[in-house]
């Protein structure tokens, strides 16, 4: 299993997976929702994480993050082991819920410069990484707006934005579009493509209309496990309802 490796006590790195997963466990109240889930993410790609609705795609997310502990396996984000190092194995990822918290009353330029800090981005850096966010994702005419005022398009746009400010290697994006309107949907899918080319980005998704357009390599989730791991297939909707 392949890992990063300090230089000499600075901030450079050898590179390694930047997502490993092994044996990941996880239960509620005596009910296994995730059984042995492994699997890695290797290079700048998007990969749909598939099942129905209940399945445990959000479960599988928050372990990930560390929203959620897992009751066995082990998690190493770009090369540290997460139950050892956790903000320092965290500081290369960056995560959106589907139920995301907004910063009501904030402004999104002041929303986005509170993540900045708390992703420990002060002074120059700090508002070049929010300017940054704004381009990228077309926020720019809103960064004035309050955010309780915002669209739901807006409102996931900004948390995405949110996730990608201090430009981690892994974006775990959870139903990014689910609930917009077909022209917020084209427009997300569009980014969510340019955002796999240089991130390793895990989306999960019921939505199997917007997998062969967005995404590199599906992982299919079913009885809580990992069914299928590989491109995309031709016959991803009957994977998808098979039982």
């Amino acid at each position: 299993m392949s890992r990063e490796i300090p230089l000499d006590g600075d901030n450079c790195k050898i590179f390694c997976n930047c997502l490993e997963l092994k044996g990941i466990c996880k239960s509620f109240a005596g009910v296994s929702v995730l059984k042995q889930i492994s699997f890695a993410l290797e290079k700048p790609q998007v990969v749909a994480l598939l099942g129905p609705n209940g399945v445990g795609k959000s479960t599988l997310m928050k372990v990930i993050s560390g929203f959620l502990p897992a009751d066995a396996g082990e998690i190493w984000l770009n090369g540290v082991e997460t139950g050892k190092s956790p903000e320092l194995a965290r500081r290369a990822l960056g995560y959106l819920p589907e139920n995301a918290p907004s910063h009501n009353g904030f402004r999104v330029c002041e929303a986005l410069a509170f993540t900045a800090a708390a992703q420990g981005l002060h002074g120059p850096a700090a508002r070049e990484a929010v300017e940054a966010v704004l381009a990228e994702c077309s926020l720019e005419s809103v960064r004035d707006r309050i955010v309780d005022q915002l669209s739901k398009g807006y409102r996931r746009r900004l948390g995405l934005a949110q996730a990608l400010i201090h430009r981690p290697r892994l974006l775990l994006l959870d139903e990014p579009t689910d609930g917009l309107d077909p022209v917020q949907k084209a427009s997300a899918r569009k980014l969510l493509k340019q955002l796999g080319e240089r991130h390793a980005v895990l989306v999960s998704t019921h939505l199997l209309e917007e997998v062969p357009v967005v995404c590199d390599r599906v992982l299919m989730l079913k009885g809580g496990r990992i069914v299928y791991d590989g491109e995309v297939p031709g016959d991803l909707e009957a994977r998808f309802w098979e039982e």
